[in-house]
């Protein structure tokens, strides 16, 4: 372990203040930002879950990637919230027409924003628990209960980065209150596949899937807001703290 004199710790003290005294700037910066058919800047994304089984099974896990028209993930990642409970199911259909809503709960994962040179920064948000709410429109087609539509519901946070020398820290919140089921894999059809064009199918490790499970659905995740919200301690740096940075 290595000492440096107190006069030369005084000096560090006295000439770079910054670095003690005061927050250490970060790249996460608070506020509330939305989506591009909400007139911000934030891109809208595509989403796709997986499941074991070509139609239902557990574990399930979900990943979201940002969407340009042309390329999956240039701004945005959310990945790996896992689901190990069964879905809530609310069946509302009277003589086979109506809705169905699934609520779906999954823990952890991450969301990563990417370095952009966009207003809120950049940085890994681990997450706690994912929210998803997909209400399914239901019609009879040859007296057989079809679904025809989906809707999609979705929220989560985290803690966004690594707290600053004096305590800065930021909580992100994402909220999807519109989006849009694509697609899903059926044993009735198994010409259904995911197109490339929507997230890879991850596994509970985060893995890609296995080439003989590439089951799930996929879908268009639209208007949303996320918001950054950062508190600073106001405790101000103890001289054993200053002294700790030194050694």
């Amino acid at each position: 372990m290595k000492y440096f004199p107190l006069t030369t710790v005084v000096a560090l003290v006295l000439f770079a203040p910054a670095a003690v005294w005061a927050c250490v700037p970060t790249v996460q910066n608070p506020g509330t930002y939305t989506t591009t058919d909400l007139g911000g800047r934030l891109l809208t994304g595509r989403a796709s879950t997986w499941r074991p089984g070509i139609n239902s099974g557990l574990p399930n896990v979900l990943h979201a990637q940002s969407w340009n028209g042309s390329t999956l993930g240039a701004q945005w990642e959310l990945r790996c919230p896992v689901e190990n409970s069964a879905i809530g199911v609310v069946d509302n259909r009277v003589g086979g027409v109506g809705t169905v809503v699934y609520t779906s709960t999954f823990t952890g994962g991450q969301l990563e924003l990417f370095s952009t040179g966009e207003a809120w920064g950049d940085g890994v948000a681990d997450l706690g628990t994912t929210i998803v709410i997909s209400t399914v429109q239901f019609i009879n087609i040859a007296n057989v209960s079809t679904p025809v539509a989906s809707v999609l519901n979705a929220s989560t946070s985290g803690q966004f980065g690594q707290p600053t020398l004096c305590g800065r820290h930021c909580v992100l919140t994402f909220v999807v209150s519109n989006g849009v089921g694509v697609g899903e894999t059926t044993s009735l059809d198994l010409s259904i596949t995911r197109p490339a064009t929507y997230p890879d199918f991850l596994d509970a490790s985060c893995l890609a899937a296995p080439g003989g499970q590439q089951f799930g659905t996929w879908g268009n995740t639209l208007t949303t807001t996320m918001r950054i919200d950062c508190t600073t301690s106001t405790t101000a740096a103890t001289w054993g703290k200053v002294k700790s940075q030194y050694r």
